[in-house]
């Protein structure tokens, strides 16, 4: 097995990180090298001309075996978020802590493991924010871990959507059937008919979408996103307020911004 080691920029991440999937990755681990570079190291099991990624430093190295299922066991042990959630992948054993409401998600082709900053910030602002009587709309779903911990709450209805059918997929096994799941966007979602918005997505991505985010939702519905860098705040501000949705709260933690409207 070989490896290929690359560095980027952080909001280059998710796009580089689908290329290596697109070009059939093992595997792909990451670390933050400060606060707006992050380091990659993609699993094959042969190197091949890594050209194309030659502006991110691309550089091969040989791997030493590894017993890879029982090493991705040991690096996903199960973890608190916020002041109600317990997360852990399928094969974590340990008792959930009490108070806490467990949320059983299996690292996996979507993204959103629960241990990703944005996902953390989503999750706590979710448990602060939801009603009982809720309905919940996840806007690029991944993982589905957002409309996991938003059932799980106790939301009246969730849906959740993803243009990513391999996401979909793998994201309907962890979710119940109770959930609504969908492979398409938010243009799918009835207007007026959302009470809480989740959007873990890219700046341009919200910005692009403020006008159907305001469609969708109630009178007094809230939305709750993440992922946006502090340098494109603005403009997510700009096009949220403009489009009838202004931010009651823009929190800042290391390089991600979490605003909530």
């Amino acid at each position: 097995m070989v490896s290929l080691r690359l560095e980027c920029d952080a909001e280059q991440k998710d796009e580089l990180i689908a290329a290596l999937w697109e070009n059939e990755t093992l595997g792909v681990t990451e670390v933050d090298l400060n606060a707006n570079r992050v380091g990659l190291t993609a699993f094959f099991d042969a190197p091949f001309d890594a050209a194309a990624y030659a502006a991110y430093g691309a550089r091969w190295e040989e791997e030493p075996e590894v017993d890879w299922a029982a090493e991705t066991r040991a690096r996903w042990p199960g973890f608190a978020v916020g002041e109600r959630f317990w997360v852990a992948p399928p094969w974590n054993e340990e008792p959930t802590p009490e108070g806490r409401v467990r949320l059983v998600i299996n690292p996996g082709v979507g993204f959103g493991t629960g241990a990703d900053l944005t996902t953390q910030l989503c999750l706590e602002a979710l448990e602060r924010e939801l009603r009982t009587a809720d309905t919940v709309f996840d806007f690029g779903t991944g993982s589905g871990i957002l409309a996991l911990a938003a059932q799980a709450l106790g939301a009246r209805a969730v849906l959740a959507a993803d243009i990513d059918l391999d996401a979909v997929l793998a994201a309907r096994e962890d979710l119940p059937a109770a959930v609504g799941l969908f492979v398409g966007s938010i243009r799918s979602v009835r207007d007026a008919s959302v009470d809480v918005l989740l959007a873990n997505l890219n700046a341009e991505t919200i910005a692009n979408h403020a006008a159907e985010m305001r469609r969708v939702l109630r009178p007094g519905g809230r939305v709750i996103i993440s992922g946006v860098p502090p340098r494109h705040g603005e403009r997510v501000v700009k096009a949220l307020t403009a489009n009838g949705i202004p931010p009651r709260e823009v929190h800042e933690q290391d390089i991600w911004l979490r605003i909530v409207c």
